[in-house]
């Protein structure tokens, strides 16, 4: 009797033994339904992410909405491969239930077969479990919000086969650390915004323009070079990035979108090359670190708060092709010491040099017609020297109220 007893326990151990391995082999179990799948999940026992239940699934798309229902209702972590089966597509919300506003939360792996030729829009929205994705040659485009907000995936690799990255594609990947975009994209827009675990990122050549929000709120990102194929940087495009120290702008660019830099807190210097024509508002609001400017001798004005509380600024050179400095433009700059106001300026609107306190020479080199009437406010007596006394260089002791024009 004890020996039956040691045979059948020795049996359902091996059993046991076959069963975790079938489990966490690198194939793992191949299923070609979701009625298997479930009923296979079931019978696996409790896990962990960093141990998934590895399915291999011939499915087509159809079945895909099925697959996700038994992974969720299993509450089992999973990784799933998809090769080799005869899908073309990953269809738009294939692993988020829009109903719900739920991604497949213990789905931890995919491999997505290489017939694939696109992912779409809101494919794998909240898959909060995701750690690693891997996309074939075959896919060329990757649909908006395809990744949004999957903030376990560290690893992910664009091939080059893809030209077309959808709007907020990997916003909010909290935990993705490098990025390396392919040489097929020409445009990077709402792309990885929100990707506070970015660290580095490689741009090709084949970019010619980064847009909107494309790298908005990457908190960690310390250094970016933009390549010379670039030409714009959109609107927003790395405001909040806090740890940025250093940024490349090359001469091929011609424009910087409105808070282009907006909080980039850590930023040192900016260079600005003479290719660039027009910076927008609030560019460099914020950069509180920010103690030098060199702006592009091809700018021609100085939009509203460009430098707005750049409370480090110290010097800032204003070329002789600016006609106008708009609201606020140079904004509470605190410790800006001395400015030269070109003659090509004939317009200084109001707030301009709010709050600049620390200025003790302003010179003015030709005639303002249109000066707005706080353009240099809580700076003593300047305005009423300056409108009485016209072109000059205007001094004063640190910290007096009175000006003396020189």
């Amino acid at each position: 009797m004890n020996n039956k007893f040691k045979v059948v326990i020795t049996t359902f151990t091996a059993i046991l033994v076959l069963s975790v391995s079938a489990c966490t082999g690198s194939g793992g179990k191949s299923l070609n339904s979701a009625e298997a799948l479930k009923e296979y999940l079931d019978k696996q026992p409790a896990n962990s992410p960093d141990k998934p239940i590895r399915v291999t699934m011939s499915a087509n798309a159809p079945m895909l909405p099925s697959i996700v229902a038994a992974i969720n209702s299993a509450g089992k972590y999973v990784s799933l491969n998809l090769s080799g089966n005869a899908l073309t597509t990953i269809p738009d919300n294939a692993f988020y239930d829009t109903s719900t506003k739920k991604g497949c939360t213990t789905l931890v792996a995919i491999t997505i077969p290489n017939s694939v030729t696109s992912i779409g829009n809101n494919a794998f929205q909240n898959c909060t479990g995701l750690t690693s994705v891997v996309i074939p040659n075959s896919v060329t485009s990757i649909g908006g919000s395809a990744f949004l907000v999957c903030t376990s995936l560290t690893n992910v690799t664009i091939p080059n086969s893809v030209t077309s990255i959808g709007r907020s594609a990997f916003r909010g990947c909290s935990s993705l650390a490098s990025v390396t975009i392919p040489n097929s994209v020409t445009s990077i827009e709402w792309v990885f915004d929100g990707c506070t675990g970015l660290k580095s990122v490689t741009i090709p050549n084949s970019v010619t323009s980064i847009g909107n929000v494309a790298f908005a709120g990457c908190t960690n990102l310390a250094s970016i070079i933009i390549p010379d194929s670039v030409t714009s940087i959109g609107n927003s495009a790395f405001s909040q990035c806090k740890s940025l120290t250093s940024v490349t702008i090359p001469n091929s660019v011609t424009s910087i979108g409105s808070s282009a830099f907006y909080q980039c807190e850590s930023l040192t210097s900016v260079t600005i090359p003479n290719s660039v024509t027009s910076i927008g508002e609030y560019a460099f609001r914020d950069c509180t670190s920010l103690t030098i400017v060199t702006t592009s001798a091809k700018v021609t004005g100085i939009s509203d708060g460009t430098f707005y509380a750049c409370t480090n600024l110290t010097s800032v050179t204003i070329p002789n092709s600016v006609t106008w400095i708009a609201v606020r433009a140079f904004f509470e700059c605190t410790n800006l010491t001395k400015i030269t106001i070109p003659a090509s300026v004939t317009s200084i609107e109001n707030g301009a040099f709010y709050g600049c306190n620390s200025l003790t020479s302003v010179k003015i080199e030709g005639k303002i017609v249109d000066f707005g009437y706080d353009a240099f406010s809580r700076l003593g007596d300047l305005r009423t020297k300056y409108l009485a006394g016209g072109i000059g260089t205007y001094t004063r002791p640190s910290g007096g109220n009175t000006w003396t024009k020189q």
